[in-house]
């Protein structure tokens, strides 16, 4: 399958993006093992995996926790399923076929949590970052682009003001 970082995976705070590019690196040597039919090197890679992940999941959650994300436990239970999943592959006979299986849902799973589940989080990291920049700086604050977006928010445009029309002379006449 060889699933491939993208930035678009990225969440847009820098150290999740570094822990699931280092996720990332590990998916391909458990992916390269089971192409290669190395049941051994597929279980200690799924093991290392698996600590590296339940590690970087519970700093997310507790991250989450004092964030005040509103989707944290749901969140937390997406990584317990994901979690159970790999330590039960690693601990079952695994065959050549299920070794590729294995690492195929486990790259297209973690894939799918980053660009769904992380992004939605790094855009509430986001968004709660600019309300703080607003709130401090004011109007035209530099503010952050939200994770996923295509375009960087723009500071807004000043307009001047329409010019005040002059005002009407009154004639004399009366």
């Amino acid at each position: 399958m060889s699933v491939q970082w993208t930035e678009g995976m990225s969440v847009g705070v820098e150290i999740i993006d570094a822990h699931h590019r280092h996720i990332w690196r590990r998916i391909r040597h458990v992916e390269s093992a089971a192409a290669e039919g190395r049941a051994e090197e597929v279980r200690a890679a799924l093991r290392f995996l698996h600590t590296y992940l339940v590690a970087h999941q519970a700093d997310e959650e507790q991250w989450m926790l004092e964030a005040g994300y509103p989707g944290a436990r749901e969140h937390a239970r997406l990584h317990v399923e994901i979690a159970d999943r790999i330590r039960s592959a690693w601990e079952g006979p695994l065959d050549s076929r299920e070794l590729q299986a294995t690492a195929d849902w486990v790259g297209r799973t973690l894939q799918a949590h980053i660009r769904s589940e992380d992004v939605k989080l790094g855009r509430f990291w986001t968004a709660r970052q600019n309300l703080r920049r607003l709130a401090e700086n004011a109007p035209g604050a530099s503010l952050t682009p939200l994770p996923g977006s295509v375009e960087a928010p723009r500071k807004p445009e000043r307009e001047e003001p329409p010019p005040t029309p002059a005002p009407r002379l009154r004639s004399s006449q009366g």
